[in-house]
């Protein structure tokens, strides 16, 4: 994540042309008014010649005006926005300063017959050099014209002329296609087998491959049953829906370039093939724009164009917090997490999930989400590994490179025995589902211990020899077995008969990943940590097209530092508690990063997980975010920010494409305010990473938002429709490498 800057406009330059000129002004031969009042709308000029529309076709960042001028002339006047009305210089779709790439004009009436067009930054004279230009350009006398720029890529930057349909649709779906993709080939244009990227094209609707710079080219013809090839290259098709694609020609694989599906109705389309191959910032798509004079367009500038969708992946990572009795509401929330991810809109093409500790959480969510046992689930295929007390970390070495020596006593030795089983025979008589019964389990949450028997407790952690850790250890021992859904007895024998280090729910495994592909070459790395499980799980997604690395973590969390006294290996000499869990959690970071980087060599991967630290964001100066929107703060960011130092690893989301909005990354961890199981705090500790990734500039993330986000919980029976978890999911579509 990046702080947030102030999205800046660009107003229209109209004082240094407007301070030139006086009484009438004639507006490149369209029109002509009176310079004082300036007309306060915002319409497009129109002069007497035939009906144009501009395209801006061409893969820059400009957002360009146009000018246009009776071919002969030597005066363009004023250019298109700047003579449409004072309005221009604040309409919303303009961005203030005019066409933006893939946007297509509303038709307006030019000058003459044959014109000279250029392009020009938006909010400069038509006295500037063009971004591109065209001369001489002959306009259809019976239709509109479309004048597109279009270039780039090492090809010349242009403006042409495309005549339209010269004659109203009425009776079925009609569309011409267009090859705007600069260093494309021609292309082949068909029908696909599959509504979605990657597919292949299965049926050539046209007789001809269509070359850079127009529609079909002349003597091509349609041999599809059904369609009708009429003038200017437009194809009378089907009234229903059906799904167009574009491959190479002569690509013996039909591998197609885009894939877009046609709304069934009556209507007229330009379909243009737009964007440069292997690059995501323009990427390589079909833009579709409704000419249809019957339907008002969506805006007063432009006419409605829709981008095919782009072959991406879609990732969902989330911690729906199913640790047991400790977990906010654990008894209601477990019964409605594993419909949620049976049914989420849309469902994500992986899932990693993390601290999913019971197995009858994890029976449950793979009965309901996936299809491997009978369920009908979105999901068929699952990696979830299993570990236990005996499971050691896959590298067990302390930051010293040294490995600490494996414990050689229980965590209560040296605790004299009456000492331990008050607290137990107090949690007994006032917390435990079965008072006064040893097969009992903690009611509630240890909320309860602190409560009822915190004087009890409290003497075990200070119980033991002078000058040692005896009792710290014999404590954070008993809390953490009673914490993870233990009996008593069971919790007070692990502590003083096992001689293992201590982990909650005995060592198990918590994380999965649920995926819609293949999961090969699955591994787990077992990370160092104290008391609680941490690993990251590996495994190479088998697309239909590729595969690419998939790594789904969780990292220990440095909140319970007052609550747990650290007395783990791995606090790289710490004295206090908090900066000894943060450095135990910063070491897993690292551990995390090789991995990935021993795993996966250059090959490219999605990395995702609770890492259970978070860098803060901070608005600008007089910059206030949307009302309900609550901006991250600071959790122990060292280990975040060792994740955006990594040479090839960037953040996904905000700080690689930050629209539609600057806030779309806020917390996943949220205040109160927006999420009832919280209190103050506003964090954001799933942040998504891309390695290795080919590019990864604006357009590799298409979309990001925050997921398991609905009301779905009613607590302890009662009317309430709280979250599904203490913390929202996250979801991110990366666009496939290429």
């Amino acid at each position: 994540m990046t702080r947030l800057g102030q999205r800046k406009t660009l107003l229209l330059a109209f004082a240094a042309i407007l301070a030139a000129l006086v009484g009438c002004q004639v507006v490149a031969g369209i029109q002509s008014r009176s310079l004082d009042p300036l007309n306060p709308v915002c319409q497009l000029p129109s002069g007497s010649g035939p009906t144009v529309r501009f395209a801006d076709l061409l893969p820059t960042s400009d957002l360009v005006d146009l000018c246009i001028r009776p071919t002969g002339s030597s005066d363009w006047g004023l250019p298109l926005l700047a003579g449409g009305g004072t309005a221009c210089s604040s309409s919303t779709e303009l961005n203030a300063a005019g066409f933006a790439y893939t946007q297509v004009s509303v038709t307006f009436n030019a000058p003459a017959a044959t014109v000279d067009v250029k392009a020009i930054p938006g909010g400069s004279p038509c006295t500037v050099a063009a971004l591109s230009e065209g001369d001489g350009l002959a306009l259809a006398t019976n239709a509109t014209t479309t004048l597109a720029s279009i270039g780039g890529n090492n090809v010349a930057n242009q403006i042409v002329a495309w005549p339209e349909a010269d004659a109203a649709e009425t009776s079925g779906q009609r569309f011409r296609f267009v090859h705007a993709a600069p260093g494309t080939g021609p292309v082949d244009l068909g029908l696909t087998k599959d509504a979605h990227l990657p597919t292949t094209v299965v049926s050539d609707l046209f007789s001809q491959a269509v070359p850079f710079g127009g529609p079909v080219p002349s003597g091509t013809t349609s041999g599809f049953a059904g369609a009708t090839l009429e003038d200017n290259g437009y194809l009378q098709l089907l009234t229903g829906k059906f799904q167009v694609g574009a491959n190479l020609d002569g690509d013996t694989s039909a591998k197609a370039l885009f894939e877009y599906t046609f709304p069934a109705g009556t209507n007229t389309y330009s379909t243009y093939l737009i964007g440069i191959a292997g690059n995501t910032q323009y990427p390589l798509r079909a833009l579709t724009c409704s000419e249809d004079t019957n339907l008002a367009p969506p805006t007063p500038l432009t006419i409605g164009c829709v981008p095919s969708t782009l072959s991406s992946i879609s990732v969902d990572v989330w911690n729906p917090a199913l640790y047991g009795p400790n977990s906010p509401y654990f008894a209601d929330r477990r019964n409605v997490v594993p419909a949620a991810l049976a049914a989420p809109s849309p469902a994500a093409d992986v899932v990693c999930l993390v601290e999913v500790d019971e197995d009858v959480d994890k029976n449950a969510i793979l009965a309901a989400a996936t299809n491997t046992t009978g369920g009908s689930g979105p999901y068929g295929y699952v990696y979830l590994p299993t570990t236990d007390l005996s499971t050691q970390p896959t590298n067990p070495k302390a930051q010293n490179g040294q490995v600490p020596p494996p414990p050689t006593t229980t965590p209560c030795n040296g605790v004299d025995p009456s000492v331990v089983s008050a607290a137990i025979q107090c949690g007994e008589q006032n917390c435990s589902t079965s008072t006064g019964d040893p097969s009992g389990q903690l009611q509630g949450s240890t909320d309860c211990l602190v409560s009822e028997c915190a004087s009890d407790f409290l003497n075990v952690q200070g119980a033991g020899a002078t000058g040692t850790t005896e009792g710290l250890s014999c404590y954070n021992c008993l809390i953490v077995y009673i914490a993870s859904d233990t009996s008593w007895q069971v919790a007070q024998n692990n502590c003083t008969t096992d001689t293992r280090a201590p982990l909650g729910f005995s060592g198990a495994e918590n994380s999965m990943i649920l995926s819609k592909y293949p999961l090969n070459n699955t591994d787990i790395y077992v990370l160092p940590s104290t008391l609680y499980r941490r690993s990251v799980l590996y495994a190479s997604v088998q697309l239909e097209d590729q595969s690419v690395d998939f790594y789904c973590g969780f990292l220990s969390t440095t909140l319970n530092a007052s609550a747990l006294p650290y007395n783990g290996n791995y606090g790289n000499g710490a004295t206090d508690s908090q900066t000894a869990w943060q450095n135990e959690q910063t070491y897993q970071g690292q551990q995390l990063i090789s991995f990935v980087q021993g795993k996966s060599g250059s090959n490219p991967a999605i990395i995702v997980g609770d890492w259970r630290s978070s860098i803060g964001v901070s608005a600008d100066a007089g910059v206030s975010p949307p009302p309900n929107t609550f901006l991250p703060n600071d959790l122990n960011p060292a280990t975040m920010t060792q994740f955006q130092q990594t040479s090839g690893w960037v953040f996904a989301g905000s700080a690689v494409d930050p629209s539609p909005s600057p806030w779309a990354t806020q917390c996943n961890f949220c205040p109160e305010q927006e999420n009832p199981y919280n209190l103050t705090d506003s964090y954001f500790v799933s942040q998504p990473m891309l390695a290795n990734w080919p590019s990864t500039g604006p357009g590799t993330i298409t979309s990001e938002q925050l997921v398991f986000t609905q009301g779905a919980v009613s607590e302890d029976g009662g009317t309430d429709n709280d979250p599904l978890s203490p913390y929202y999911g996250v979801n991110i579509s990366v666009v496939r490498p290429h």
